[in-house]
């Protein structure tokens, strides 16, 4: 992982701090409201087909067939939908993530969000590491209520302003946004894109796509800059860079301010063959696999 950048990307003192989070809401006036890009006839049938599906791989399969329908007539491939109890705007063409979330909420990760609902609640903290578009955050955001509080770290300044967007259209006061990129070390680097998925990126992987100037803190510091003293869960999906995070998490926050539920991405699930084996690495510090999902795994304290 390097920590150098080349001569036309933004210098480091440009970058956005922990500190200067965006606390939601912001201004609201950027674009149009939600329902301004609300699906059409063709769409809304597809999306009645994806959304009766069984809650599995046979489900996500079949979805396939009804994708073209619902994704028909999307107005810049963006569509105002219903998913998870919030209301979002999706871009369902450019996102795995987003797909899923507008094709098939159903599928989307439920036993992880089901085990994140039942921790959230007032006066809890989650923070969503490698927040992507922000499903886990919102949902949490949402599940917790005004009192609780959550911390979505999303390096993609893209991935943020979507987050931004749909944390208004849910009146979401208590999630905060940082733009910073997580590691075991402070300094800078380059944020890319690992494929054509928006939402899957990496600090520094070498060819890739487009990339963006990013600071690099330690969670700890970014917790000590938020004024969070414990956490009560985590979800940490990071394209294999996980193990930094978590190593000098360990070694230097308190074991009780540890969070008692983390959800972290299966090695197996993920494709870089550097990437340290992070679940391992929780479990040496006293976390149990309570759950292995598709995607996931869904430790305890």
């Amino acid at each position: 992982m390097t920590e150098t950048r080349t001569d036309d990307e933004p210098r480091f003192e440009d970058l956005p701090d922990a500190r200067d989070a965006d606390r939601i809401p912001a201004a609201g006036d950027r674009a149009p409201g939600h329902g301004a890009f609300a699906p059409g006839l063709a769409g809304r049938v597809g999306l009645a087909i994806g959304r009766r599906l069984p809650a599995n791989r046979t489900g996500l399969k079949l979805a396939g067939i009804a994708r073209p329908l619902a994704l028909a007539g999307l107005t810049g491939g963006v569509a105002d939908v219903e998913a998870l109890g919030l209301k979002l705007r999706l871009h369902p063409k450019d996102n795995l993530s987003e797909k899923r979330l507008f094709m098939t909420p159903q599928c989307f990760d439920p036993e992880e969000l089901a085990a994140l609902g039942e921790v959230m609640g007032p006066g809890k903290v989650f923070i969503d590491i490698g927040a992507n578009a922000g499903a886990y955050a919102l949902f949490a955001a949402k599940a917790g209520g005004p009192r609780s509080r959550v911390i979505a770290v999303e390096p993609q300044r893209e991935m943020r302003a979507r987050m931004r967007f749909n944390a208004e259209a849910n009146a979401l006061s208590n999630l905060e946004i940082s733009g910073v990129a997580l590691s075991d070390y402070e300094g800078e680097s380059v944020m890319r894109l690992v494929g054509e998925n928006k939402g899957r990126a990496a600090l520094e992987t070498g060819a890739g796509g487009a990339g963006e100037a990013v600071r690099v803190t330690t969670l700890k510091t970014l917790l000590d800059e938020h004024g969070v003293e414990a956490l009560d869960a985590m979800k940490i999906d990071v394209e294999g860079g996980e193990a930094r995070i978590l190593s000098a998490y360990f070694r230097d926050v308190a074991h009780a301010a540890w969070p008692g539920l983390i959800v972290m991405e299966r090695p197996a699930v993920n494709a870089l063959s550097t990437a340290e084996d992070a679940v391992a690495l929780a479990c040496a510090k006293g976390y149990r696999v309570a759950r292995e999902t598709r995607m996931n795994a869904i430790l305890r304290l």
